[in-house]
């Protein structure tokens, strides 16, 4: 096969150098167009012997377009856009459809590698506009497959199944009687690259739903750390705030003045004074410190005012002997009063305990 390969070269190099010049460009133009498919190390070296200084425009054009392509064939990297774009300024105006068409698509293979990704990919669908108008299929598939590459590089993978749908449809369009293997092949070789698309498509959407899972779960963590964070803090408030609620309540003038009840001599004839202002701070506190009226009035709705006052004394201690007179009651009406709170009110005729302890397990 190395033989072979050398023989080609030398031929190559006969066909250069044994013609006048304008024959010499025009056939070494033509002989490397025929070798680029089968053998593009071939067609190089007959492009590097052809004198770019004997070459017309259209010459030039062809010549620059040809150098782009051998490039493309043998997967060298393009690092300049000098050449194609002449080519392509020289074919825009004088060019046939099928000419046009290769310009614009070797156009945007040298600014894919040029990571010119909005220029690439408007002349990709030019060329491939223009391939279809030319019915040159093959022409279209290859096409169709490099914009598929570019879109897959790009992580377009919805577009890149879309070319390869396109590559396989161009390429059931060709029919070639001489060697109709190579058209089964290549229609095989489009499936096969349409259904690796499909599961590369499948792969990276599995991939990005397990990223964004991930993502989720951090998040997730993160707030349930900060939540966490925060009920520490909540809870912290929440002691301070009742051991100073406590704290108010211990130290008040109202809770003073009703536990000094409970040192009251009974044989006194004074009676205490206590306000209307001090039976609501009363109330006011021990709700505040307790939930006392809230809960009384949700155990039992029909207590009155007179029996929530009742169960604040209870509440702090104070026998019904000590704070009868303040109620403007008798000890023995207050007591029953004190039983039919507790049975009729709070309903709890069965228990045991007495109000004042009831009272205080609120």
């Amino acid at each position: 096969m190395n033989h072979f390969r050398m023989l080609l070269y030398v031929f190559a190099l006969f066909l250069v150098a044994c013609h006048p010049e304008g024959a010499n460009v025009k056939q070494g133009l033509n002989r490397a167009a025929q070798m680029m498919e089968q053998d593009p190390d071939t067609a190089f070296i007959i492009l590097e012997n052809i004198q770019t200084s004997q070459l017309n425009q259209e010459q030039l054009a062809e010549y620059n377009l040809l150098c782009t392509q051998v490039n493309e064939d043998k997967n060298v990297r393009h690092s300049s856009d000098q050449q194609i774009r002449q080519a392509v300024s020289y074919f825009e105006k004088h060019g046939d459809e099928l000419q046009k068409s290769k310009a614009y698509y070797y156009l945007a293979c040298v600014e894919s590698d040029l990571e010119q990704k909005e220029e690439a990919e408007i002349h990709f669908k030019e060329a491939i506009k223009l391939a279809a108008l030319t019915e040159e299929y093959d022409q279209m598939a290859k096409i169709c497959r490099r914009c598929s590459l570019y879109y897959q590089k790009n992580g377009n993978f919805d577009e890149a199944l879309e070319m390869e749908r396109k590559a396989y449809a161009s390429q059931l369009m060709v029919y070639d009687s001489k060697d109709y293997s190579t058209t089964i092949l290549s229609s095989a070789l489009g499936v096969f690259g349409v259904m690796s698309l499909l599961l590369g498509l499948l792969w990276k959407k599995n991939q990005n739903v397990h990223s964004l899972l991930n993502s989720f779960r951090e998040e997730i963590q993160c707030k349930n750390a900060e939540s966490d964070k925060l009920l520490l803090q909540c809870n912290h408030l929440e002691d301070k705030y009742q051991s100073l609620q406590l704290q108010i309540y211990e130290t008040s003038p109202v809770i003073s003045k009703v536990r000094q009840l409970k040192e009251r001599n009974l044989l006194s004839a004074k009676i205490p004074s206590f306000s209307e202002k001090d039976w609501n701070e009363l109330l006011r506190l021990q709700e505040g410190v307790y939930g006392l009226v809230s809960k009384l009035k949700e155990i039992g709705p029909k207590m009155t005012e007179e029996d929530v006052r009742v169960c604040a004394f209870l509440r702090e201690g104070v026998q019904p002997s000590y704070f009868a007179d303040l109620m403007k009651l008798t000890v023995e009406t207050l007591n029953r009063r004190i039983s039919r709170i507790k049975t009729e009110k709070l309903m709890l005729m069965n228990s045991k305990e007495s109000l004042e302890d009831i009272v205080k397990s609120l």
